[in-house]
């Protein structure tokens, strides 16, 4: 068998692991000013009102994405797509199985912040079929950047 083409790519999404942590805190630091450390990633995957998952490009780890599950509504924490596999249609991916997994975990509604500069993740979440509901102005800490407020019910 040859070259795979574009078309044959594995993708696959599963729980993340403590095993997988070192690989996300590599994406955590290429992707956020704000990077999580691996004690708060443990912390994240072992609290049992969030789920975390990896997805995985021919066994690789690209992304990763999680959110933390209350009273029927998920409130998505992270999402980040490898800097190299950007541009690809990851995002959406990741996104998509993010929602499944959160309604199938019993979400009615899902919701996020994201920074107001931050047009490629909102262009994702608007595909995945969120819309924009409001505005968090200084919701940004380290930037003081205002946060996009969207949700999918």
């Amino acid at each position: 068998m040859g070259k795979k083409t574009e078309t044959e790519v594995n993708i696959t999404f599963r729980s993340m692991a403590a095993a997988d942590v070192d690989a996300v805190v590599r994406l955590e630091a290429e992707t956020f000013s704000d990077a999580w450390k691996e004690n708060m990633l443990l912390d994240e995957i072992n609290n049992s009102m969030t789920d975390y998952f990896v997805m995985e490009k021919d066994g690789v780890v690209i992304g990763y994405a999680g959110f933390w599950l209350v009273a029927g509504e998920a409130q998505i924490t992270r999402v980040a797509v490898q800097r190299t596999e950007r541009g690809e249609g990851y995002g959406t991916k990741l996104v998509a199985a993010l929602i499944r997994r959160a309604r199938g975990l019993g979400a009615k509604a899902i919701t996020l912040e994201v920074r107001k500069s931050n047009i490629a993740a909102q262009k994702v979440y608007l595909t995945c079929g969120f819309k924009i509901m409001g505005e968090r102005p200084g919701y940004y800490k380290n930037t003081n950047e205002a946060a996009v407020i969207m949700w999918l019910l």
